[in-house]
């Protein structure tokens, strides 16, 4: 189809609206204001208006928003030895923030590691940004059940982590055992009210907004040697198929953060702009579902207590002449009624049901992804039908009448990043994922290591979470999936896994790495974010740092909120 061209020339183009975005736009456009009130921004975003969709706007359909395919898109992602990967990215304005439930910002010790400028930089940007988020204190007004959830842990040898800024917790350097409980995006009416939308005034003049619309090409000139500039974007709309050029001012700049699309739409240029650090470096956090039980009758659930707001950390560190590295390892909670969950349970169990060579199929074939998801509804549904039948004869032959059971369940993942980072490969968009990949020199699988640790050092705490399901749904669990209950089982499910299960937390993370593909701007804080070999083009999004050792959702919004700062220095 052919392409036209937008007469307006932007000083400003953005490519996404996530985390990274959003914290850039907060700053840049109160920075901006007064300096040039008539500067010309377009937002450029994939997926569908934040403000019109429902499903990502009320806490009752967050596990509707997971489970779809419409916000979620998946990754061509395999192992080196092929195996496929249930990875996938939000594609919607906030990002995965609309949906990620947990806030958590990385230490500063490690941002300053990897990004670099001091731990006191950090510390006031961490409390200047999480000022605008206004989030109450995660302690007032627990649900029963995120009590539950301290107090079996508090007895398991948790501590509770007192190291928050302005209510928003922060990861405690080398501290084994934490808890974590995290102030959510929701106000007391299910309203989702502190997002990274939340963050940027959409009816600021000077922004241009366009959703339903994918940047598939950048175009570039050469303006010198080794340097060249990005002169226009051409962007597909996919409610019409239409192609459209937008080109920047002599001046202007592009900002790329577009998550996974990042790095893709930078490495055809790899050779132009003499970056071959683009696309390497990339990471997702490994995640593995752990065991369904049924929750106590007698506490309640609500609908905010499908993510519960709390979540645990424990430290794996090899053992005395042991290869490896320190990881930190983190743990989930979800509860709720059986209908509220299966879409989630869909989704994070959907790959124990497909063999491989399916699962190639279906990662390059997403209407497959969807239908599947609805055959694991329907076949979660007979299962729960099958319940209800059995319970109610049960109650029949003890001279009750007829009635369904009514039962809530809870259940945990368990993440943590793998020992081995991966890279985007040239061809067809495909992603390796060095999960489960044994060092080369030791041949020492620490993902295994790592991932029978945690299991068995936590199955107790698991295991009191509720009471084990009926023996025939355990067996039908354990039939598809082999998730431990025992800690028998638990190398068995792990070897299985790692052939057969795999899933990522679609928490894709790398690709232009500060220091490495993009300047950290220690020599001049206006280069902050611009990717070497470029004279105008920033990323501002999770593909600038490695990956977090815990949920990425506030350090995408610190990147964006770090790289507006320094841009705007001057």
């Amino acid at each position: 189809m052919e392409t036209t061209n937008e007469l307006i020339v932007y000083d400003l183009i953005v490519v996404g609206s996530g985390n990274g975005a959003c914290g850039f736009l907060n700053h840049y456009l109160q920075a901006r204001a007064e300096k040039v009130p008539d500067e010309r921004i377009l937002v450029i975003e994939e997926g569908d208006d934040f403000f019109n969709i429902s499903d990502i706007t009320h806490q009752n359909n967050w596990t509707q928003s997971y489970g779809e395919e419409n916000v979620f898109k998946l990754h061509n992602a395999l192992t080196p030895k092929g195996i496929p990967i249930i990875s996938g990215r939000a594609c919607a304005m906030g990002g995965g923030g609309s949906i990620n439930y947990t806030i958590i910002h990385e230490s500063s010790e490690w941002l300053s590691q990897h990004i670099g400028c001091s731990i006191s930089y950090w510390n006031e940007l961490k409390a200047e940004l999480n000022q605008k988020f206004d989030s109450p204190n995660p302690m007032e007004n627990q649900s029963r059940v995120t009590q539950h959830i301290l107090d079996l842990a508090h007895q398991a040898g948790f501590k509770l982590s007192r190291d928050t800024i302005e209510n928003i917790p922060n990861y405690h350097e080398g501290n084994a055992l934490l808890l974590h409980p995290f102030p959510t995006q929701f106000n007391r009416f299910g309203q989702r009210t502190r997002s990274g939308v939340s963050l940027v005034d959409w009816s600021d003049p000077r922004l241009t907004l366009l959703t339903r619309c994918r940047v598939e090409h950048l175009e570039w000139e050469k303006t010198s040697a080794t340097l060249a500039r990005c002169v226009s974007v051409q962007v597909k709309n996919l409610d019409t198929g239409q192609t459209v050029s937008f080109s920047l001012s002599s001046m202007g700049k592009l900002l790329l953060c577009a998550g996974a699309a990042t790095p893709r739409l930078l490495m055809p240029h790899r050779e132009l702009l003499s970056n071959n650090a683009i696309g390497q470096q990339v990471s997702d956090h490994i995640v593995l579902p752990l065991g369904i039980y049924v929750l106590d009758p007698k506490i309640p659930v609500t609908g905010r207590d499908v993510y519960l707001p709390v979540f645990a950390t424990t430290l794996w560190k090899p053992e005395a002449e042991q290869p490896g590295n320190e990881t930190v390892c983190c743990f989930d909670f979800f509860s709720g009624n059986f209908e509220r969950l299966w879409y989630l349970i869909s989704h994070l169990y959907l790959a124990f049901l497909l063999p491989n060579w399916f699962k190639k199929i279906v990662i390059r074939v997403p209407w497959l992804f969807y239908i599947i998801k609805n055959g694991v509804r329907m076949l979660i549904g007979f299962i729960n039908l099958l319940i209800n039948i059995l319970w109610g004869i049960n109650r029949l032959f003890q001279g009750k009448s007829w009635e369904r059971e009514q039962y809530n369940l809870i259940t945990a993942i368990v993440k943590f990043n793998p020992a081995i980072e991966g890279y985007y490969a040239q061809d067809n968009n495909r992603i390796d994922l060095n999960f489960f990949t044994p060092d080369q020199e030791t041949n020492f699988n620490q993902d295994i290591a790592v991932a029978q640790s945690v299991i068995v050092s936590q199955l107790q705490l698991l295991n009191h979470l509720g009471q084990q399901p009926h023996w025939l749904v355990k067996l039908i669990i354990r039939l598809f999936s082999k998730i431990p209950y025992e800690q028998k089982q638990v190398e068995k499910y792990i070897n299985t896994y790692r052939r057969q299960f795999m899933l990522s937390e679609q928490h894709l993370s790398g690709g232009c790495l500060f220091g490495k593909a993009i300047d950290n701007g220690l020599e001049n804080p206006q280069s902050t974010g611009k990717v070497f070999g470029s004279t105008n083009v920033y990323v501002a999004d999770l593909s600038a740092a490695p990956l977090p050792r815990i949920s990425p959702q506030m350090t995408a919004y610190l990147i964006g909120f770090h790289v507006a700062n320094m841009i705007c220095a001057c």
